[in-house]
Parts: C-alpha cells; structure tokens; sequence
C-alpha cells in the first residue's frame, strides 16, 4: 500500500481518502481534541470518505496555536480493552488485508499493538515562528517501518543519477529531539557504506567535524545551509582540508534561497569538490514520516509517502481565531495536512505554517517519480494570530509593499557577504539590513551602492555570526518586529 507513489495520481487519491475514512472512522473518536471537534459541530466521522468531505461537512481547518495549547489531547487513546477490536476495524476499513491477517495470527498480538499505538519517540519542531516548539509523539511502527520506508526511497530519487564512487557520510544537521537529526542519522544508516555517526551545534565542534571529515572524506554531508556557508565549509577552505572530488550536499530545515544554494555550491568547490550536487528536503514534525525530497536541484519537493500523509494548499482569509471553517482547496497557498497513520499524535486539518507557490500531480521528467510535487516552499509567518498569505514575505512600511524576501537575497548577492539578516522595524518605520562580511567596510561600501536606488533605503549594520544566531539552532533570515 506504501507503493502509492508508483501509482497514478488518481489511484494515489483514492488510497488517501480510504485511508482517510478509516483513520476517521475508528481511530480520531479516540483523540480527545477530535472526539470532541466532531461532537461539536455535529459530524458523524463515519461520514467523512474523502478529503473534499472534511471540507463539506464543515470541518475547519486548525492553527497551531490551538494545538500549542493541548498537545496531549492530540495523541491516540483508545480503550485498551477494546484495542484489538478498534485496529482491526481500522485495518479492514483501510482494506490492509495483509496487517489485518497477521493480527489475527501472530502469536503476540499485543506487540503488534503496543507498537503500533504506544509512543516510541517524542520529537519537537524547531518553533522558530513561535518560539514555542510543538510536541509530536512517534510509534515504534512509524519510527522503524514507515520512516524506514520514507528514507529509502528518498535516497532512490537522487543516488542511482550521481553514481557516488563510495558513500561515506556525514551528518551536520544539530544534536537534539527533532526530526532532521534522528531522520538523517537513520537514513545514512540504511544507504551509507559508512556512517560518521556524527552531529554538529554543541555534540561536535566544527573543528573537529572538520578533522574527521579530512581523514574519512565523506561524500554525502547533510545539514542546514547557513551551517554549511558559514562554519563548516569556511573552516575547510580555511585549514585547507580537501573534499573528495564528487560530493551530495543535503540540506534542511530552512528555506534555502537560490543564493544560498550557489553559495554552498561554490564553497564546496572551493574547498577541492568538482562536481557537487546540492539538495534541498522539506519536512516539519507535524508531519511525522512524510519527508519531501529534491531529486535534483529545483525539481521541485517530491511527496514520495503519500500515505503518511495528505498534504493539500489550501486559502482562506486570516482570522483571529485557532480555528478556520472558510477555506477551499487550491494548487498553491498555505499548507494544511492530515497524518493518515494510526497512533501517536494525530494531526488532521493542520496548518503547517508553511507556503507553496505551486502543485503539480504527475510525472517527474527528471526521475520518473508519480504523484505529488511542491513548488518553492517557504515559512508563512504567524504575526498576531494573523498569517501573511502571499508566497513571498511582504510588509508595507512608510506607504510602500517591500519583499523582504529579495531586499535579503540581493544583499547575499554581494559576494564579500556571508550572511544576511533582514530586520522590518514596524513601530520605528524602518528597515534594516545586519550583515556578516570578513571585510566590513568594503562590503558596507557595495551594500550601499546595491541599494541607492531602492524605494526603501536600509539601514545597515554589520555584525557577527553568533550574534545574529542569537543562541537559537535555526538562523533566521527574516525578522519582524
């Protein structure tokens, strides 16, 4: 049934909604918060057969603010006593004959129930937009069979095309209970020859990852890309430590601009890499084991596990509430989701938080991959409950719609600067531009020239990289204050 990806868009469809049906069905009466969402608004859950049904029955779409608010009554709870009874009946609705006859036959079916419904691994989004990370609560099955799956044909998008000479790899993404490091670690598990078994932020120092990876040559290095632009590839360059000759970059867990992704790329050559391939996945918490890759560079994110979870643009105008009940379905716009897997934390009608600007359902020329394709993701920023609903980060100061967005990526532009933060001042009506340059002057002298002739004029301040970090693992490029 995981085979969905290989499948025609439609019959990929059918199996979300089935899926759907049956998790409503028999599993979200089990969920405090939908038990009592569908009492509230007076749904039979046995009704919703589809997605287009949530939507027409009334069903709203929800904030994470709300769930912020209760978390655990977003997780699985059935009756223990009737646990058998409910997982059977949400695998024949799912028509998973195969599970469903296992269970009547294993000789320890409460392993195969303890593993599908008793929490395994509690892991975190990284809460930059809120600075309140939200808890999710993974099962056994889904850490070490649909993850697994995820993994593995993540790697077969991209791997067989670069004809790696080894694959050593490396992971940089930081130590800590979120998604990025645990799925990387696993993933060069399943794919690597070797794996460095390593970690960047306060586990390693970069110096040290920076030894190893002189004396292990990994070609396979995965992390966040302002890591990558102004620690770790510097510090190569700087000690002259060579890469091998073909390398794979992956990165995550920011939105990577087209600047950045050449500048990770000419980083990499200069630091003894020919042929470098930089990638790009989108994943979040909240969507559990759907991971979302990069074939090859702006491919464009692949759905690769479609029954992990439906992921669907949706639009509706911002409200004031946690909850929207006005939204109709689209091929862009923000991101809801629906976890389809029984167990753990149960996120249906979500708002991720974040944006597409485009959604394909085909196949992909590049890699042959059916199904699901996302266009140019980035964050949506919650500011006072309301969320900015444009595919690129716009505010309005003195009179006039600037894109924060390009003021940043032209300053990247600027080959003497390292790094860019953009800083909209709302109560004191300005704009500010804080850059790291190893030569601050110059670079101020080709920032000012660069923007002389903007409608509005930054102000410019240089600074450092810690300082700009602020102490938080994910960088922001973007602040509104």
């Amino acid at each position: 049934m995981q085979n969905a990806h290989t499948r025609s868009p439609r019959h990929a469809k059918q199996l979300q909604d089935r899926h759907l049906h049956a998790l409503c069905t028999h599993i979200l009466p089990h969920v405090p918060f939908y038990s009592e969402l569908f009492r509230g608004y007076g749904i039979d859950p046995a009704r919703i057969t589809s997605l287009e049904r949530w939507r027409s029955e009334g069903l709203p779409l929800i904030k994470k603010a709300e769930y912020l608010k209760r978390p655990k009554d977003f997780i699985v709870t059935p009756d223990k006593a009737k646990l058998f009874r409910t997982h059977a009946n949400y695998l024949f609705c799912a028509r998973k004959f195969a599970e469903l006859a296992a269970l009547f036959t294993s000789r320890d079916k409460r392993k195969i129930l303890k593993d599908h419904y008793g929490p395994k691994m509690l892991i975190f989004s990284g809460g930059t937009e809120t600075d309140n990370p939200a808890p999710v609560i993974l099962t056994a099955n889904q850490k070490f069979n649909s993850l697994h799956d995820t993994l593995l044909r993540t790697a077969e998008l991209a791997l067989p095309k670069l004809d790696l000479p080894s694959k050593t790899g490396i992971n940089l993404f930081p130590y800590a209970p979120h998604l990025g490091w645990h799925a990387v670690h696993h993933g060069l598990d399943l794919i690597a020859d070797l794996n460095l078994c390593t970690a960047a932020g306060g586990a390693m120092r970069t110096e040290r990852l920076a030894q190893l990876a002189s004396k292990t040559q990994p070609t396979i290095l995965c992390g966040m890309h302002d890591y990558f632009r102004n620690r770790f590839l510097p510090h190569l360059i700087q000690k002259k430590i060579k890469l091998p000759e073909k390398v794979l970059i992956i990165t995550g867990a920011q939105k990577m601009l087209d600047s950045e992704r050449a500048q990770v790329e000419a980083l990499a050559r200069k630091a003894g890499a020919r042929h470098v391939t930089v990638l790009d996945l989108f994943a979040a918490s909240e969507l559990k084991t759907a991971l979302l890759p990069e074939c090859t560079p702006h491919s464009g994110y692949h759905h690769v596990s479609p029954l992990s979870a439906i992921i669907q643009p949706v639009h509706f105008e911002p409200g004031k509430t946690n909850f929207i009940e006005e939204y109709t379905f689209e091929d862009s716009g923000a991101l809801a989701s629906w976890t389809l897997e029984p167990g753990g934390s149960e996120l249906c009608g979500y708002l991720l938080g974040d944006m597409t600007e485009r959604t394909t359902h085909g196949r992909c020329t590049h890699c042959g991959f059916t199904g699901q394709t996302f266009f140019h993701i980035s964050r949506a920023r919650d500011i006072e409950t309301n969320l900015a609903l444009t595919g690129i980060v716009e505010e309005k100061l003195k009179g006039a719609k600037i894109n924060l967005q390009a003021y940043r990526e032209r300053a990247l532009s600027v080959p003497l600067v390292r790094e860019v933060q953009i800083v909209l001042h709302r109560a004191k009506r300005y704009l500010e531009i804080k850059y790291v340059s190893d030569k601050p002057a110059l670079a101020r002298a080709k920032l000012e020239k660069l923007f002389t002739a903007s409608e509005i004029r930054p102000k410019l301040t240089a600074t450092t990289l810690d300082k700009l970090q602020g102490g938080k693992i994910k960088f922001e490029g973007i602040v509104i204050l």
